[in-house]
């Protein structure tokens, strides 16, 4: 065990003392006490990308639609992504999949070709009340590959 712990650039880790979370570890060097602490969860905190996958899709004029989009989102707070959720990023993908939902069905197959960047805001938009509570930031969201099925 090390009492010195180096955390990279981009990077924070959880600490742990006996199984419980007692501090976040920002980059740089670092006190622990040996053998009592050690680390809970080593987060990236770099902005990621996701991609998710619309499926089943029906329109207003009653079209089938299959669409994907890019997430972008960043980590915002260690401690509730690493505590908070058992996967935060399934959590995102299922919020955008029923907003997308809701929107498709409210619109024509044409308005949706049309205003691709409306649908990106609406999402987006709806991701954000969300984001103190899951401790991720939804930087972009970028739907494309609208095509009927």
């Amino acid at each position: 065990m090390k009492s010195v712990i180096t955390v990279p650039e981009g990077m924070e880790y959880t600490i742990e003392r006996f199984g419980r979370y007692t501090k976040t570890l920002k980059p740089g060097l670092s006190l622990v006490v040996p053998f009592i602490d050690r680390i809970g969860y080593r987060l990236n905190m770099r902005e990621r990308k996701f991609a998710v996958k619309f499926s089943d899709l029906k329109t207003k004029d009653n079209t089938e639609i299959m669409s994907v989009a890019d997430i972008y989102a960043t980590v915002t707070d260690a401690y509730k992504v690493a505590y908070g959720s058992n996967d935060i990023d399934e959590n995102i993908k299922l919020k955008c999949e029923r907003e997308m939902k809701k929107l498709v069905k409210a619109m024509d197959l044409s308005d949706i070709m049309a205003e691709a960047d409306t649908v990106d805001a609406a999402l987006l938009s709806a991701l954000k009340p969300l984001e103190a509570e899951w401790g991720m930031q939804v930087r972009y969201i970028d739907v494309h590959k609208i095509h009927p099925v």
